[in-house]
């Protein structure tokens, strides 16, 4: 059965606090530039103590790339980088009692379904995906979405105050999925399962089986661009490891 609002979303959220799962407006986050585009140092005039440039907002800055600077990522109060930043719709990660005591959160962007293809939006609208969580349609102020876990950010838990920010609000049972989600996403055992891709054809073993202590799997060779198979001995459990040739 597909997932709906009704089961996903709480008609009355307490606005009194902020919970793991809820899913909120108007939150910056920055974003590092990609590792092919070199860092954009930022130094203060006149020059100074960061800390005074963080205060005082100095009008004028001096920018080049880190290669031009002789002292680059060498001042123990930090560097000034140019990054680019936008304020997101995200879902709150961490746990509901860590925004009481923690002064940083962990929250993920929370994107439109538009692009997906067919394939992945059906596994998307399971709730199969370690890497995704599910955010179904409600009205005009929720459309159908997800949140990218592996966009993961970190936020000053200050951000996090204004519960008018609130857009949705899990129920139990959603945040019980969301929390097996994020299990399965930071546990994942080593190896590829059978919804993984093969990435290149090759000898595998089930480590499954070696680790829970029964009869070892053969190695098989198996050909890319195709899921994994199950294990011949322990089916759909299975975790394929790449073994050297000998």
């Amino acid at each position: 059965m597909p997932i709906t609002a009704d089961e996903w979303y709480d008609p009355d959220p307490d606005l009194r606090n902020l919970n793991q799962g809820d899913v909120l407006d108007g939150i910056p986050l920055v974003y590092a530039p990609d590792k092919q585009v070199r860092w954009v140092l930022l130094r203060p005039l006149p020059q100074g103590a960061l800390d005074d440039a963080r205060a005082g907002l100095p009008r004028t800055f001096k920018a080049n790339v880190e290669g031009g600077f002789p002292s680059a990522w060498e001042r123990e109060d930090g560097e000034l980088v140019m990054a680019s930043a936008a304020v997101c719709r995200v879902q709150i990660l961490s746990r509901s009692c860590n925004l009481d005591w923690k002064k940083h959160i962990q929250v993920a962007p929370v994107y439109s379904i538009e692009g997906i293809g067919a394939e992945a939006l059906e596994s998307l609208r399971e709730n199969d995906n370690a890497f995704s969580f599910y955010l179904p349609p409600d009205g005009d102020a929720m459309p159908e979405s997800y949140a990218d876990i592996s966009l993961k950010a970190t936020v000053h838990v200050s951000y996090l105050r204004r519960t008018d920010h609130l857009v949705r609000r899990l129920t139990s049972r959603a945040q019980l999925a969301l929390q097996e989600v994020l299990s399965e996403y930071y546990a994942k055992p080593f190896g590829f399962d059978v919804k993984d891709h093969v990435p290149q054809t090759a000898l595998y073993r089930c480590a499954n089986c070696f680790f829970v202590g029964g009869p070892n799997c053969p190695m098989s060779e198996i050909d890319a661009n195709q899921n994994f198979p199950p294990c011949p001995l322990c089916k759909e459990q299975a975790l394929w490891v790449k073994v050297p040739r000998e």
